[in-house]
């Protein structure tokens, strides 16, 4: 058995302490304003100029709006002018979206019960249009948003740091493997499939291309991150761990 799945806590008992509504309302946005900034890059429809005054909007608006919940790194990507941001930067604002939805989805702004595998443009669109943009107030959406119960986000964290696991630290050991299936299977966390964790659509885990298993790594990665950081751990979101016992 490894190290990092002989020391999976116990979702009922780990100590959830959730950010204030606002807090996770104002990461939310700012990860979304990122991925808006990542969309004017490779919009190639538009008139140049017009993107690069949207481009404008979003970073004058961040500055005021989005001040106490943007990091330096994105504050830079939103500043940078259309047309000059590199790979790195675009996986960035790749990241950011999939990240907003997860804090999205913690405040019901996205509404599906759990977080679709595969990826889903749904809720993309359900979290772009949640999310307030120039010129809007990020306070206008506080009052509808419904933080989900500490049991729903602890079942949901726990969903995916099972997938991250299995994506990234399972490779290799069969019987570390076996026992985390068993345990899967009777708390009906993952459905199971062909004895291995399956996607929303019943395909078995070992059954996935290379590139879709690389993508599951991908999503649980960026989602388990931020649902740690959503629950309280870190005292930041860049210090947000991903095993909790890191």
């Amino acid at each position: 058995m490894t190290d990092q799945e002989a020391n999976f806590p116990d979702d009922d008992t780990i100590d959830i302490q959730p950010w204030p509504v606002i807090e996770l309302i104002g990461r939310a946005v700012a990860l979304a304003t990122v991925a808006r900034r990542g969309m004017l890059e490779v919009d190639e429809e538009r008139d140049p100029f017009d993107l690069e005054t949207d481009r404008f909007d979003l970073a004058t608006w961040t500055r005021t709006e989005l001040q106490n919940w943007i990091t330096d790194d994105e504050l830079r990507i939103l500043n940078t002018p259309v047309n000059d941001l590199d790979e790195d930067d675009l996986g960035t604002c790749d990241n950011a979206l999939v990240s907003a939805t997860a804090v999205a989805w913690a405040l019901r702004a996205v509404t599906t019960e759990q977080l679709p595998l595969p990826e889903n443009p749904e809720i993309d669109e359900q979290t772009l249009k949640w999310a307030p943009q120039p010129w809007e107030k990020v306070r206008s959406v506080q009052s509808r948003a419904r933080l989900r119960s500490d049991e729903e986000l602890a079942t949901e964290r726990e969903r995916w740091e099972l997938w991250y696991w299995r994506a990234t630290d399972a490779v290799d050991d069969a019987d570390a493997l076996q026992e985390v299936i068993d345990e899967t299977r009777e708390t009906g966390l993952i459905p199971v499939v062909d004895n291995d964790f399956a996607n929303d659509a019943g395909t078995p885990y070992a059954a996935l291309s290379a590139e879709e298993q690389d993508d599951i790594a991908w999503l649980a990665e960026l989602r388990l991150r931020a649902l740690n950081w959503v629950c309280g751990f870190g005292e930041s979101w860049e210090s947000a761990p991903l095993y909790l016992d890191d």
